[in-house]
């Protein structure tokens, strides 16, 4: 067996074994799938509320800025 191909044979050696070369750190606290969610649930009143926000908003008439003049 010349070198290469015994390169090979450790190339292919190292792609079956599945440790690591090092240990892989534990996952950060804040990364937890089993924790409860942040924020709660809208209330009706403050559904209504942004809902009454988002119709204002967008009955306001918008208006481009003036451009400013080039001197």
């Amino acid at each position: 067996m010349d070198s290469i191909q015994r390169a090979q044979a450790r190339l292919g050696q190292c792609a079956d074994d599945h440790t690591l070369a090092y240990p892989e750190p534990a996952p950060h606290p804040l990364w937890s799938r089993t924790a409860r969610p942040w924020c709660s649930p809208l209330t009706r009143a403050e559904q209504q509320h942004n809902q009454e926000l988002l119709l204002d908003a967008l009955r306001t008439d918008r208006t481009a800025r003036p451009q400013a003049e080039a001197s």
